[in-house]
């Protein structure tokens, strides 16, 4: 015990200033008790903003819901339930739906949890679509499927404003000529936002295992790249090339899971960039593979030191596994943590050369 204590305090030291180590010190303490309040430290401080605009857009939202109109929550992810409070008490509220089959089993916060199957039988109830990733690729599959897009509504205009500047709102970022690995690129929009952030997009390496997704990321890369720029994988990355087992759910809550009804190849980012061309900037949002991807990209960051920024909340371990990984491949990072969201996901580990 006394062991581990001194190595959670080893990467509290590490923390390069007071908001990474007040945001790594509460979200430890939330791993270990699951008290929200230790969340909420962190967002009622740092992410003001999106609560403001969700306590006065939300209902505004609500309010375009026919008031004797059911009604259900498309995602039963961290961004659904950060916003439940808005909700719960709604006698019109049905619940969740989601491809998660734990979750249809064992429900979320106390809230039931219905498949899509089981959603496209209900003929009359309106559906909000609760993540703010993969919307496109879930709409299109309700109105495949004969839902009327008149019932489908999004909470994402009134949650999502912050999250759009992930990774590239911390003062500590800077981008030149950038050499982007994008690992779990969802609908490529990570890449589209840096895009803009920086002065010239040189090279893209995007990853993304699940079909449904990686379609809506080919169709934005032909839109706006040209073919010699990025370079599009429908593979997962990992610390060696296999075949895994995949939980696919056409948004961002796709993973690696030994329960998944899927197979697909992984990959290492290792194997796949150019060894010649300076990789200046890795993304990595997988779902729980980080600490494995971040394996496979060992030899890359030793070589580049590139930029990082890894999303850390996945798994309770990564809070001190990938602190410890990156500062042993690259002892002279300087870490970082950041939250973007007003719930309890989406809280990154930035390492800066």
């Amino acid at each position: 015990m006394d062991d581990k204590i001194k190595v959670l305090q080893q990467i509290y030291s590490w923390m390069e200033d007071d908001e990474s180590k007040e945001i790594y010190l509460n979200r430890l303490n939330f791993v270990i008790s699951h008290d929200y309040k230790y969340m909420r430290n962190i967002i009622s401080k740092y992410v003001p903003d999106m609560a403001a605009l969700n306590d006065s857009e939300i209902p505004k939202l609500l309010k375009k819901i026919p008031k004797e109109q059911k009604f259900i929550l498309y995602g039963a992810g961290e961004d659904a339930r950060a916003n439940l409070c808005y909700f719960i008490n709604d006698e019109r509220f049905l619940g969740f739906c989601d491809y998660d089959t734990q979750k249809q089993v064992m429900g979320v916060d106390g809230v039931r949890v219905i498949s899509p199957e089981q959603l496209l039988q209900d003929k009359a109830c309106t559906i909000i679509i609760s993540t703010h990733r993969g919307y496109d690729a879930i709409r299109e599959f309700l109105l495949k499927n004969g839902v009327n897009g008149e019932r489908i509504f999004s909470m994402g205009p009134y949650m999502f404003a912050m999250q759009k500047e992930q990774y590239f709102n911390p003062d500590f970022m800077t981008f030149e000529e950038e050499v982007f690995v994008d690992a779990g690129c969802c609908d490529l929009g990570t890449t589209l936002r840096l895009k803009q952030h920086c002065k010239k997009l040189k090279r893209v390496y995007a990853f993304e295992p699940d079909k449904s997704n990686y379609e809506t990321c080919i169709k934005a890369a032909e839109k706006n790249f040209d073919k010699d720029v990025i370079r599009t994988y429908c593979k997962g990355t990992w610390s060696k090339r296999k075949t895994l087992y995949f939980s696919a759910t056409s948004d961002g809550s796709s993973c690696i899971s030994e329960s998944g009804t899927e197979c697909i190849e992984v990959i290492t980012i290792d194997e796949v960039v150019d060894p010649n061309e300076r990789v200046t900037f890795i993304k990595m949002d997988v779902e729980g593979s980080e600490l494995e991807s971040l394996k496979g990209a060992e030899n890359t960051i030793r070589r580049d030191k590139p930029k990082l920024a890894i999303c850390i909340y996945h798994k309770p371990e990564d809070m001190y596994e990938i602190p410890l990984f990156i500062k042993h491949i690259v002892p002279e990072y300087m870490l970082y943590m950041r939250h973007h969201s007003n719930g309890d996901g989406e809280t990154a580990l930035y390492a800066i050369p």
